[in-house]
């Protein structure tokens, strides 16, 4: 014979969080709904990064415009997850950084580096001052992406990991 109740005995942290109060004599919960926990939110937005060929695409394969969409997107994405937080959330500082940096980007990208550019070599509108923006973009965003995963136990796999900076533990 099946015993109903063994199941209602566990409570998950996900459910205590929906409690907000509980009857007397004969019993009772109050229940709300407090909407997706801070790793659920954390979790959708890597998902939303995951999806961003400019993280990971090889430099040479870059087109400007799609580039500069694609981070346009990501901001969009960063201010969406931080209207979702809480102001004291741990996510909120990686990803207000990673919201920076897509600023950054933008006023960087058209740096003038006089000295060294192959425009006329690729045939294409990026130049070297767009590049060195999209470095620092990545590498910003694999330092935060970092934090968040490690913060929140999130595994980061398929080419978005290829950002997260990665240790070197054969130093001697």
């Amino acid at each position: 014979m099946k015993r109903p109740m063994r199941d209602a005995r566990r409570v998950t942290a996900e459910t205590a969080r929906k409690i907000t109060g509980i009857s007397t004599p004969l019993g009772g919960v109050q229940w709300s709904d407090p909407g997706p926990s801070q790793r659920e939110l954390v979790r959708r937005f890597i998902v939303a990064l995951e999806d961003r060929r400019v993280l990971y695409n090889p430099m040479w394969l870059e087109i400007r415009s799609q580039v500069e969409s694609s981070i346009h997107e990501i901001r969009a994405a960063c201010t969406k997850t931080l209207q979702q937080l809480g102001e004291h959330d741990f996510a909120v500082v990686p990803v207000r950084a990673i919201r920076e940096a897509c600023r950054r980007f933008h006023d960087d990208s058209n740096l003038d580096f006089r000295f060294f550019d192959l425009r006329d070599r690729y045939h294409h509108d990026a130049t070297p001052g767009f590049f060195v923006a999209l470095g620092a973009f990545r590498a910003t965003v694999g330092h935060q992406v970092a934090a968040l995963a490690a913060h929140y136990d999130l595994a980061i796999d398929g080419d978005l990991a290829s950002v997260i900076p990665q240790l070197d533990q054969g130093r001697d």
